[in-house]
């Protein structure tokens, strides 16, 4: 089963935890447009997606940056 892991990547610690969800629902949504399956499991500063797929790497995560 392939697997994407997501890191929060933010150095103010208030935020890593909002970053992080964020950025792994982000990713989760892209990866079922192609998957019927994701499982998303959090660790400490990161998480690991796994999906059923072909294998072929997903696409980069889109991220907004402020202004």
């Amino acid at each position: 089963m392939p697997v994407v892991t997501v890191r929060a990547g933010s150095k103010q610690r208030s935020g890593e935890l909002d970053t992080l969800v964020r950025k792994a629902t982000e990713k989760a949504s892209d990866l079922l447009e192609q998957s019927d399956r994701v499982l998303v499991v959090y660790g400490k500063g990161s998480a690991s997606i796994y999906y059923e797929g072909d294998g072929a790497p997903p696409g980069p995560v889109a991220t907004a940056r402020p202004s």
